[in-house]
């Protein structure tokens, strides 16, 4: 399997998230979205290999090792924690939970001969 349908699978998010009372929360939905455009977080990654709010990461099989080794991974970790931050229990749109997703990103940049793989 490659990287980029992973990815794709894995990291489509939500526009919203309920906390244990199920009540749509909008003014941390708003800070959960600007994690993906803070220019401080994604400085160097290039724009087409970024989580965004769409919660889509396009990576293609050839470009893994510019993902995982260059800024990309290390940004996108990033815009993670800033999600995790405001809203530790943010359940992506196909229920993936925050570790979920941290779990995906380091299972497609192993180092090992199935990198890219998973």
């Amino acid at each position: 399997m490659a990287l980029a349908p992973i990815f794709v699978a894995l990291l489509s998010i939500a526009m919203f998230c309920c906390y244990s009372h199920g009540q749509l929360q909008e003014e941390s939905i708003a800070k959960v979205l600007s994690c993906f455009d803070n220019n401080r977080i994604y400085s160097e990654c290039n724009e087409a290999y970024r989580l965004n709010p769409s919660g889509n990461i396009n990576i293609p099989l050839e470009a893994t090792d510019i993902f995982c080794s260059g800024p990309c991974l290390s940004e996108t970790q990033l815009v993670l924690n800033c999600v995790d931050d405001i809203l530790s229990n943010f359940v992506f749109y196909n229920k993936a939970t925050l570790q979920q997703m941290r779990n995906a990103l380091n299972d497609g940049c192993t180092f090992s001969r199935e990198r890219g793989q998973h």
